[in-house]
């Protein structure tokens, strides 16, 4: 059956990591196993780094360093929260808890070990299933390639998310997805102990369907559409619903104990833009904790989840004929990211002071009479102006009489009489072969038309490069795994 649930719960850390847990009091009141497997979401992907589980590795000259294990298992994750406060509130029960998730893992990736070899390898998430009172599973998400849709939106124009988004959604709609589902919950089923409760979850919404401006994560205004949000929620609640379809079909086909755990709304309020917001945007110091919940989303993510990881710990130890306490009250978000209180009052203004009244002096009513002002008399005897001669100017006259020009002399010139000598050319100023045609001058190859730059003939050098060809941010150089750091990683933005 599927068991119903409601928004209260949230917990403290969980000190242990991928290990086991015990509670204070009489462990023989109860006991149970408790393993969580999972993804990102489930690993707590996005916390603060000094959260995540580190491994002793070997550095330079022999030197040992504690390096973030990849696998990002953090210590604030909301399942580990859930589990701790559940564990404060049954003092006598032991908890052993194995907390294995592991960021970027898909369905098979639970049956294969991670990084063999290395300091950070893991054995397959399914053994730690084996015996199992309660498991805790979060999948699926990399497995309908929910980072490639991210990187698309992130990455691209608005028109090629459109154009691909039909792709992505396809093996959610024609029965892909849903049908994997089902068989990787039968097979935990088959592995957990018996009348175990197998805790299924879903995916948060995380962006709001209107990009606002003015948030604190800038960037992702700008590459976010209010379209590829809605794109993105539409994605991510299809997955939700799918996983938790597929949880009843895997409990009316086995007959074990399932519940879904809907986290769906586990971030209404607190969506990426927000004004308290529960998830990172793009993070250039943590690319692999991009658009994962922060620790704010870890907390309420905690909310969501504790009622649901609570029933299935009270059914479990009514296997074991003991009664469980009714389910924690909720803890706070972090204070650190509490936002601002609204509408704070001003200080109140001051008392008005009344002004006192001035007596200006009376005012002597009695008119001024003005002394008159005598103007100087003017003469008005006119002016006689001189007379004008009227005589007129007689110019001088012109002599007509003609030039005589010099006469001209006929007598004919006789020139001097020409040297017949020839003139033998003289061999300093003979052309000489110095001054020839010099082939250091002549048009030389090296100054023949180079196709660098020939504006007829296109050059190699500058041709279009691909990497610019989509205005988008399409660049080959921006895809891949987003697990290594930079935009040219983008492929372990997994869930």
């Amino acid at each position: 059956m599927i068991l119903g649930t409601q928004t209260l719960g949230v917990s403290a850390l969980l000190g242990a990591m991928a290990g086991t847990a015990h509670a204070d009091g009489n462990a023989g009141q109860g006991h149970l196993k408790i393993t969580v497997i999972g993804d990102s979401y489930t690993s707590g992907e996005g916390a603060s780094a000094g959260t995540y589980r580190t491994v002793q590795v070997t550095g330079p000259e022999g030197s040992v360093l504690n390096a973030i294990d990849p696998a990002h298992q953090s210590a604030s994750a909301p399942a580990l929260r859930a589990i701790d406060k559940i564990q404060q509130d049954n003092p006598n029960v032991t908890f052993d808890v194995t907390f294995v998730p592991i960021s970027g893992a898909t369905r098979d990736s639970l049956y294969q070990t991670v990084r063999p070899g290395t300091e950070f390898e893991h054995s397959p998430q399914i053994d730690a299933v084996n015996g199992a009172d309660i498991v805790v599973v979060g999948i699926g998400g990399n497995d309908a390639h929910f980072s490639g849709l991210a990187e698309t939106v992130v990455t691209s124009r608005e028109s090629t998310t459109e154009q691909k988004f039909p792709g992505f959604m396809a093996p959610l709609q024609d029965g892909t997805y849903l049908d994997q589902q089902v068989a990787v919950y039968k097979d935990i089923a088959s592995r957990a102990a018996p009348n175990a409760t197998i805790v299924t979850l879903g995916y948060p919404k995380v962006l709001p369907d209107t990009v606002p401006s003015g948030s604190a994560s800038p960037l992702s205004e700008m590459v976010i559409s209010d379209r590829e949000a809605q794109m993105v929620n539409q994605f991510g609640s299809t997955i939700s619903q799918l996983n938790q379809q597929a949880t009843q079909m895997a409990a009316d086909q086995t007959g074990a104990h399932f519940t879904y755990a809907d986290v769906t709304q586990a971030l209404a309020g607190h969506e990426l833009f927000s004004a308290q917001e529960g998830l990172n945007g793009i993070d250039f110091l943590n690319m692999q904790g991009s658009y994962h919940p922060n620790d704010v989303g870890q907390a309420l993510i905690a909310n969501a989840l504790t009622p649901t990881v609570n029933h299935a710990v009270i059914d479990e130890l009514a296997v074991q004929g003991l009664v469980g306490p009714p389910a924690p009250d909720p803890d706070p978000l972090p204070t650190q990211f509490d936002p601002p209180v609204a509408d704070t009052p001003l200080p109140s203004d001051p008392a008005p002071v009344a002004p006192t009244p001035v007596d200006p002096a009376p005012v002597d009513p009695t008119p001024v009479d003005p002394a008159p002002v005598d103007p100087a008399p003017v003469d008005p005897t006119p002016v006689d102006p001189a007379p004008v001669d009227p005589t007129p100017v007689d110019p001088a006259p012109v002599d007509p009489a003609p030039v005589d020009p010099a006469p001209v002399d006929p007598t004919p010139v006789d020139p001097a009489p020409v040297d017949p000598t020839p003139v033998v050319p003289d061999p300093v100023f003979a052309p000489d072969p110095i001054y020839t045609p010099d082939p250091v001058f002549a048009p030389d190859p090296i100054y023949t038309p180079d196709p660098i730059f020939d504006p007829v003939a296109p050059d190699p050098v500058y041709a279009p490069d691909p990497g610019f060809s989509d205005p988008g941010f399409s660049d080959p150089g921006f895809s891949g795994d987003m697990g290594g750091g930079g935009f040219s990683d983008f492929g372990s933005m997994e869930f």
